[in-house]
């Protein structure tokens, strides 16, 4: 009975995880030789990821977590605590938000505001 149980897990691994890694590449913006050539892989490699084919080892989903801005659960279809991860650009206008006057900052708000979709 053990062993069934560990079979379903894999079973469901095996299923999830190419799915999940498309997923998050997609989203990400990113095509296969933009990821390839990122981590030092072949578009092939990544084809064969997304399809199943092969599994990526530990190290390198930890890569694709930094690159697609993704916390490692959004690969096995786990609900993480973190809503969301910002993207390095996104850092940087923090950063920069931060850095500013008061009234740039104000002037920041207004537009955002002005030009929020709803």
């Amino acid at each position: 009975m053990v062993e069934n149980k560990k079979d379903k897990q894999q079973s469901y691994l095996r299923e999830i995880l190419p799915k999940r890694l498309k997923m998050c590449r997609e989203n990400a913006g990113l095509s296969l030789r933009d990821v390839a050539k990122k981590i030092n892989k072949t578009p092939a490699t990544i084809c064969k990821w997304e399809l199943g084919d092969i599994m990526p080892y530990a190290d390198t989903l930890l890569e694709l977590c930094d690159l697609y801005c993704v916390d490692i659960t959004a690969f096995f279809g786990i609900a993480s605590q973190k809503e969301f991860r910002l993207t390095p650009s996104e850092i940087t206008l923090i950063q920069k938000y931060r850095n500013s006057t008061k009234n740039a900052q104000i002037t920041v708000q207004t537009v955002l505001e002005t030009f929020q979709i709803k």
